[in-house]
């Protein structure tokens, strides 16, 4: 008896090389169009169809649309508290703690510009969705806040910044941040993001924080001016 040929084989097809996984185009998508139209005016229907995929391949990889925007939060977690140098070094290098933390965040945020969508979704969202308001709250402000009273709590101990209140000094620098990245990529960014005025604004920042904190001023504007240069 002649064998049989094997049929088609059913099931999902084969990855291609490269192709980014299924459940992260998802996220992509959904990222996209919750920064566009908002979490609540955007349907999962919407979502499957910005990736070429039914309703049903959706919730093959995601329970619900709440589980969508909770694997979000938890990428914009693990991008706020990915480590800087500086949180090595602490300033080991002759750069300021203040600049370790400053000076790097225009190319990080330009480097992965999903990183400003998730800000736009944050900054709508938190008016009138409790889960987003409570996440902002508690990773943005005050685990940031406890995060930064540590580091700079270390820095005293160094003698790398004066002696001061570290909870106090990491509301009043975490503050300064937020408003910066709100200024520079949500509120001025609808125009188009100018990253040398963004880099400006941090330099000013940074000769502040270094003139006002650090026991050893820099010899002049020029010499804080090289070293906070892209």
């Amino acid at each position: 008896m002649d064998e049989k040929l094997p049929g088609p084989r059913m099931g999902r097809p084969a990855a291609v090389p490269g192709e980014r996984r299924t459940r992260d185009r998802i996220l992509d998508a959904a990222i996209n169009l919750f920064a566009r139209d908002g979490f609540d005016q955007t349907p999962v229907r919407c979502i499957a169809a910005a990736v070429g995929l039914t309703e049903g391949a959706v919730y093959r990889h995601f329970p619900g649309k709440e589980a969508i925007l909770g694997a979000i939060l938890a990428y914009a977690e693990e991008c706020v508290y990915a480590p800087l140098p500086v949180e090595t070094g602490l300033g080991g290098d002759g750069a300021s703690v203040f600049e370790g933390l400053l000076a790097p965040l225009p190319a990080i945020i330009e480097a992965n510009p999903v990183v400003v969508k998730i800000m736009r979704i944050l900054y709508i969202e938190m008016f009138h969705n409790e889960k987003v308001r409570r996440f902002f709250r508690a990773e943005f402000m005050e685990r940031a806040d406890d995060h930064l009273a540590g580091l700079f709590g270390r820095c005293i101990e160094l003698g790398t910044i004066r002696d001061c209140d570290p909870r106090e000094l990491a509301s009043v620098f975490n503050a300064f941040r937020s408003e910066w990245a709100f200024k520079a990529y949500i509120l001025d960014g609808e125009a188009g993001v100018d990253p040398e005025a963004a880099r400006d604004d941090l330099r000013a920042a940074i000769r502040f924080f270094e003139r006002m904190l650090c026991p050893k001023e820099c010899a002049d504007d020029t010499e804080i001016d090289r070293r906070t240069s892209p």
